[in-house]
């Protein structure tokens, strides 16, 4: 037999006899009896089930599309309550392997296939979130070429008042805690709940966390040697004496600090060193953190510790981790839902419209002003460039002000001063100073066209549109018209030429 493993006879190393050759990894599935105990009894199971699903769905999603429509969609979302519901399913999926949202929508019967295109305005009537005890999944779909495939076929929910309800999957939205390998045994499609992988760090931390107290307790122990003890407590009478005996010796040390003891007695202390148990508590914390795939800081609630330590590399990290759920695992659902509530809220679904993610680090106030100062600074600088028109720059710099937060009430203030359709920057000159060119021209030519024997005007051609944007435009125009009034007056002052 050729195996790949050290072995080593002396050291008795990989040998029949070694004691590792008998260790063996099991398996103890917790019921929910377990889950819910561990989840409302200790505070670090809680953190784990809830503290990454609400760090996730915290910064929430911008929208990309027209004012109106956003404030449509944001009002749906509040009205069925998105965020709250999501959150929910989430942890429910987290605690118990495995959770759903069920869709309420008026098209067709429940246990038939949900048509989106048939959901019309006000066509969501509920969403409903369930943890996997209360809804059954039954006969999982085999068929390859099924976009369902693996996936139950329907979905049953047994209650008191209706009796079994059949629902199809197509209204149903899964959320599943770990994936489960075992997916030829695994007949309902749900996955484990998060505190089966890391009950063991659990239960180890817990456990040095109450054995720590518990020294608390005996931090100081009084030893007290007695002549013929044993003969003393042989008899009923002999131990209550012995007892009454040293507790009136306490009660006396408690009034005046002095202990009373007979000239035979001997008295010693015995005191509990603590020293390396919160190094010993806090590397079972740590254990938790890695199995839970968490910050220890961001687990304890606590800033770095140690020179220089800022806990910037484990953040990115964890929000390295939260970003790729919010891609692989909420996109993916939230895309369906919002098929839903863009029918719900205005019957058809917006071609352009389409949402991306918040950042999930947060800045602090020193940050976002740097960071609003560099983006003006680079602003400028294409400005100066002239690489785009002024008004594309111009709508881009105001939505990312708008996005990031820079000046809050910002949009309201613009759509107030140039109204919902209005301009950043005039394309056009005013209706007034185009009346303006137009009567300066007139009176250009009226002035070319003076009296016999009179000099004419010298023949100025009103400027084109500038190379250097509207507002040299505008510049120009200025100059022109301060050119033709200067010699309208001019004429006027030396004899009346024709106005």
């Amino acid at each position: 037999m050729i195996t790949d493993t050290l072995t080593n006879l002396v050291a008795n190393l990989a040998t029949g006899t070694a004691k590792s050759v008998h260790d063996k990894f099991g398996f103890r599935a917790l019921n929910d009896f377990e889950l819910e105990s561990m989840y409302r009894g200790d505070w670090m199971a809680r953190k784990v089930i809830d503290l990454p699903v609400s760090d996730m769905l915290r910064p929430w999603r911008s929208w990309q599309a027209d004012n109106r429509q956003i404030e449509v969609i944001e009002d749906a979302e509040r009205r069925h309550q998105i965020r709250a519901k999501l959150k929910q399913a989430f942890e429910w999926a987290r605690l118990y392997g495995g959770s759903v949202m069920i869709i309420g929508a008026e098209v067709g019967a429940p246990d038939k296939p949900l048509e989106l295109s048939r959901i019309g305005k006000g066509g969501l009537k509920y969403l409903r979130v369930l943890p996997r005890r209360m809804i059954t999944p039954m006969d999982r779909n085999l068929d390859p070429i099924s976009p369902l495939y693996g996936e139950p076929a329907y979905y049953t929910i047994s209650s008191a008042v209706t009796g079994s309800v059949e629902i199809h999957p197509s209204r149903v939205i899964r959320f599943i805690g770990k994936a489960r390998p075992d997916f030829d045994t695994n007949v309902e499609c749900w996955g484990d709940s998060l505190l089966q992988v890391v009950y063991d760090a659990l239960h180890a931390a817990a456990l040095s966390h109450t054995g720590i107290a518990e020294l608390i307790h005996e931090a100081k122990i009084d030893v007290i040697k007695v002549k013929n003890l044993g003969t003393m407590l042989s008899t009923d009478d002999g131990t209550k004496i012995l007892l009454k005996r040293f507790q009136n010796a306490s009660m006396l040390k408690s009034i005046n600090n002095t202990l009373l003891l007979e000239t035979e007695e001997e008295h010693s202390r015995t005191q509990t060193s603590f020293t390396g148990l919160p190094d010993t508590l806090m590397a079972f914390m740590q254990v938790v953190a890695g199995a839970a795939d968490m910050p220890v800081t961001r687990l304890l609630g606590t800033a770095p510790k140690g020179l220089n330590a800022t806990g910037e590399g484990d953040l990115k990290n964890y929000w390295d981790m939260l970003d790729g759920l919010r891609q692989d695992e909420l996109r993916p659902k939230l895309e369906l839902l919002d098929q839903i509530l863009w029918r719900d809220a205005m019957g058809a679904v917006p071609k352009d419209a389409f949402f991306t993610f918040n950042p999930l680090a947060q800045m602090t106030a020193s940050e976002k002003a740097d960071l609003a100062k560099k983006k003006a600074e680079t602003a400028q600088i294409y400005a100066g460039m002239g690489i785009m028109p002024e008004e594309a720059l111009a709508e881009g710099i105001v939505n990312g002000l708008i996005e990031d937060e820079t000046f809050p009430g910002l949009e309201a203030a613009i759509e107030e001063a140039v109204g919902p359709d209005g301009d950043l920057i005039p394309e056009h000159k005013t209706e007034k100073q185009e009346i303006e060119v137009e009567h300066a021209k007139a009176e250009l030519r009226s002035a070319k066209n003076g009296p016999k024997g009179q000099p004419k005007a010298t023949d100025r051609a009103a400027p084109g549109p500038a190379d250097g944007g509207i507002r040299d435009q505008l510049t120009d125009d200025a100059e022109w018209l301060c050119q033709v009034y200067s010699e309208l007056d001019a004429r006027q002052r030396d004899g009346g030429g024709a106005v």
